[in-house]
């Protein structure tokens, strides 16, 4: 299988999706990628969920894979036939583990468009045979979603010199890929978090932040103003082949950044008065 992928061309083509929103300027699905160079980009505007998709989702896609053990004339498979049983395979090449079954796709150009006829990608493999390598920037350009950011008190008038909280809601994202052919799933986990507070001071930390009164993450302005609170969340990765097992971690990391509306701080003066205010209108 090693050999398999080195006589396809040099250049990575990448295509992804992910559990993400669309873009709302986007009215027609745009999912694939276009190399110069070393340079990838990509393109993933049209999302699925990477377990269960709907039927609206399956009726836009314009790639699908299928694993089978040959083709089927009748169904109209096109490319290479595979003879013998998984059995005579798993013997001669996977040492007596069962095999990964070949991998076959089809494609169309638009939602509207009739499919290709099916053609292999991948014949029989063993499960511990490699997969082409995700690098670090392949995982920079996937669609990866920003986590929320979450500021308490819940309003845009803070206080001076009073904790301003935040935190923030991590979740692991399921993300699928196509790396020279090969279907891959591909795992984004949120590991450390830099809390920019507008006012020239900065925080990382490996905690997400909890909300009051258990929080662990605050800042108290001590001059009034209007800042900008900016949350940049650093994501580790994994990946492997679909249909198979084994996980490959992802060397490099990749970056979101989490934005949140401006906060203005203001000072409270007091005052001493002759009255109880708890019991007046005049304080």
């Amino acid at each position: 299988m090693t050999g398999h992928w080195l006589h396809q061309v040099a250049a990575i083509a990448l295509a992804a999706t992910a559990v993400v929103p669309q873009a709302a300027d986007s009215d027609q699905p745009r999912v694939g990628a276009e190399a110069e160079g070393s340079r990838v980009d990509v393109w993933a505007q049209e999302a699925e969920r990477a377990a269960g998709t709907s039927s609206t989702d399956r009726a836009r896609r314009l790639v699908e894979f299928e694993r089978r053990p040959e083709c089927d004339p009748e169904r109209k498979i096109a490319g290479v036939c595979f003879p013998g049983t998984p059995e005579e395979i798993s013997i001669r090449a996977c040492g007596g583990d069962p095999p990964v079954l070949p991998l076959w796709s089809r494609t169309r150009a638009t939602p509207a468009s009739p499919w290709s006829g099916w053609v292999n990608i991948i014949a029989w493999t063993c499960p511990d045979d490699p997969v082409p390598t995700l690098t670090g920037e392949d995982f920079r350009r996937l669609p990866l979603a920003p986590p929320p950011l979450t500021i308490q008190p819940d309003r845009t008038q803070h206080l001076v010199n009073l904790p301003t909280i935040v935190y923030t809601t991590p979740t692991t994202q399921t993300l699928t890929a196509t790396l020279l052919g090969y279907p891959l799933e591909v795992e984004a986990t949120p590991t450390t978090y830099t809390w920019d507070f507008g006012d020239g001071t900065t925080l990382t930390t490996t905690s997400p932040g909890h909300p009051y009164p258990h929080h662990d993450i605050a800042h108290p302005y001590p001059q009034p103003g209007t800042y900008t609170i900016t949350l940049t969340t650093t994501l580790t990765g994994r990946y492997r082949l679909t249909g198979t097992t084994t996980w490959t971690p992802i060397t490099g990391t990749a970056t979101t950044t989490t934005t949140a509306p401006p906060i203005t701080t203001t000072e409270a003066p007091t005052h001493l008065v002759t009255t109880d205010c708890h019991h007046t209108t005049t304080c």
